[in-house]
């Protein structure tokens, strides 16, 4: 009995790393489509700059996405 118990919650936690591993990976994937994506689109010279700014913080910016130098926050684009 105990050894049918103990089966059961090693054969458990070994599909739950699995599928772990299989949704990391396709995080992975995802992000580095994006980026290719993204580097791969042309640039207009007549376009405007993006502007990052932080919600709590709008004296924070950066021409880039990121994370706020004060709390952390996601920088959300200025619209």
């Amino acid at each position: 009995m105990y050894k049918k118990i103990i089966l059961a919650a090693i054969f458990t936690l070994g599909v739950a790393i699995i599928s772990c591993k299989n949704s990391e990976n396709k995080t992975d994937a995802t992000t580095a489509d994006t980026t290719k994506t993204a580097a791969a689109a042309p640039k207009d010279s007549t376009a405007t700059k993006a502007i990052y700014v932080c919600p709590m913080h709008p004296e924070e910016t950066s021409d880039k996405p990121g994370k706020c130098p004060k709390c952390g926050m996601d920088l959300e684009l200025k619209s």
